[in-house]
């Protein structure tokens, strides 16, 4: 893989995968072994994709649990695209997810920079950059618009269409 990003969290995903002890992944962790023999090697740093599992399994109880943490990360900034988080209950051969929680943080970095710019004039709420980027996205819009109808008068003038209207009773 050429990417670093996906590079990472391939080769984290696949390690993951192939050191589990869950009874769910007993039947890949072969295959996912091997490829991760075949796969290159990333660590290139938090601003890197990561795929991380935290488990606990009792062979004995033949119960356990385990916590999935996926995120995909962004070369431009510290904080991550995605983040997303997975809780599983595993026992007596079933695994439950218990909760699953996801977000998506792409765009946090210009809102926390206007917060702790290091200019006074650069600091302002959270509040205040969203309504600039809302009349900003609004003109975009408008000028759209505009163009749509322009469009719509010129190809209504080149087509014969008229506007069918109910015929009076005589």
């Amino acid at each position: 893989e050429t990417s670093n990003q996906v590079g990472q969290y391939v080769y984290q995903y696949l390690k993951k995968v192939s050191e589990s002890q869950l009874p769910k992944d007993k039947g890949i962790k072969k295959a996912y072994s091997l490829a991760l023999r075949l796969a290159k090697p990333f660590n290139r740093g938090l601003q890197y994709s990561q795929s991380k599992r935290f488990q606990i399994f009792d062979d004995e109880m033949r119960i356990g649990a385990s916590l999935n943490l996926d995120i995909i990360g962004n070369k431009k900034s510290i904080w991550p695209r995605f983040a997303k988080t997975n809780v599983e209950l595993h026992a007596l051969g079933y695994h439950i997810d218990l909760l699953e929680a996801g977000a998506r943080l792409e765009g946090l970095q210009p809102i926390i920079e206007s917060l702790y710019g290091k200019k006074s004039q650069d600091k302002k709420t959270v509040f205040d950059y969203l309504q600039r980027k809302s009349k900003e996205r609004s003109r975009e819009y408008n000028t759209l618009d505009a163009q749509h109808l322009k469009l719509m008068n010129k190809m209504n003038q080149k087509l014969p269409i008229e506007t069918r209207r109910p015929k009076e009773p005589q």
